[in-house]
Parts: structure tokens; C-alpha cells; sequence
């Protein structure tokens, strides 16, 4: 019997034939698809402002980051590893939001009338 071939062994494979000739089904994600729609699937956030949606990838980087500031040591390093890695510390990243402060009083009696002194 150690001599004889076996019968499922001659008609597995056969020449020319693609072992799967259906394919991969239309309209089904691959690990990379299916991973960026865990990570941007939104989640709710309840906190000082109210409620609010954000992507669990925003989420989790925002407690790590809440972690850090309460002396976590290796979320810090995992926040400075990726604002390093994009670029966020550089200084031409780092934008100022108030660039003029304007004062401007108006007379809400009527706006157009010289003030009289």
C-alpha cells in the first residue's frame, strides 16, 4: 500500500484550472478596509461640553494624551512619539489662532451719530 498513489491525489489539482475560480466576492473589504472602519467608526463622548461624536481613533488618542498629563510616563512617550511622527512639533506646524485683538465700541442708540463730548 506504501506504493499505490491515492485516487483523491491524481484528480485534486488539475492543469490549468485556478484553485479558486470564484474569486474574492465583490464588495468585500480587505483587512486594511476593514481596519480603517474600526478606527473611524465614531463613538459618543460625554464631557465638560456635553455630548459629543468623535472616531475612536480621536478618542484614544485623546485619553492617552489625558493619561500623559496625569504623569503616565509611557503615554507620554506614546503621544510625543506621535506627534513626532507627524510633525507636530515643529514650529511651522504650530499655528497661532489670534493673530489681531480690534477694539471697536459702538453706540447702540444710534451708530452712525458723532459722539458728543
Amino acid at each position: 500500500m506504501a506504493n499505490e498513489e491515492r485516487k483523491d491525489i491524481q484528480t485534486r489539482f488539475r492543469k490549468g484550472k485556478s484553485g479558486n475560480p470564484k474569486g474574492r466576492p465583490k464588495g468585500r473589504k480587505n483587512n486594511t478596509g476593514l481596519l480603517r472602519d474600526a478606527f473611524f467608526k465614531t463613538v459618543r463622548i460625554k464631557d465638560a461640553g456635553g455630548v459629543r461624536r468623535v472616531p475612536k481613533l480621536f478618542a484614544a488618542a485623546e485619553v492617552c494624551l489625558n493619561n500623559a498629563l496625569k504623569g503616565d510616563l509611557r503615554s507620554f512617550m506614546k503621544a510625543m512619539e506621535i506627534a513626532e511622527r507627524f510633525k507636530l512639533l515643529e514650529p511651522a506646524s504650530i499655528q497661532q489662532e489670534i493673530a489681531l485683538i480690534r477694539r471697536i465700541i459702538v453706540d447702540p442708540k444710534d451708530p452712525e451719530a458723532p459722539r458728543k463730548r
